[in-house]
């Protein structure tokens, strides 16, 4: 295997630089939209316990009730997921240093 020139190393660098810093941004915007959906469910569910506490039979209540846990369950589903995809953004910006780094080195 023959070796590349520095420059064409560091632009290569630079471009994997790029692309992870694009990634982490998409991570960061999937993460903002985890967390919306999360209020958005969470907000379900208390409009699924109010509907629940006006239906006078409990065999019509009951359904409505375990159905707003369920939501709540899946709220705190999106917020883990929001927080893996911060945490996986900030990994890709890491990379996207270190690969900024390689490249000053290489040019």
């Amino acid at each position: 295997m023959t070796s590349q020139p520095g420059s064409l190393l560091a632009e290569a660098a630079l471009a994997t630089a790029a692309l992870l810093r694009e990634a982490a941004e998409i991570s960061h915007a999937q993460a903002d939209l985890m967390r919306r959906r999360a209020v958005a469910v969470r907000a379900v569910a208390e409009s699924e316990r109010a509907e629940a506490g006006m239906t006078r039979s409990a065999v019509h209540a009951s359904p409505r009730h375990h159905h707003a846990g369920l939501l709540d369950q899946a709220a705190d589903v999106h917020v883990t997921e929001a927080e893996v995809l911060d945490r996986e953004a900030e990994r890709m910006l890491s990379q996207a240093r270190t690969a900024e780094l390689r490249a000053k080195s290489l040019s």
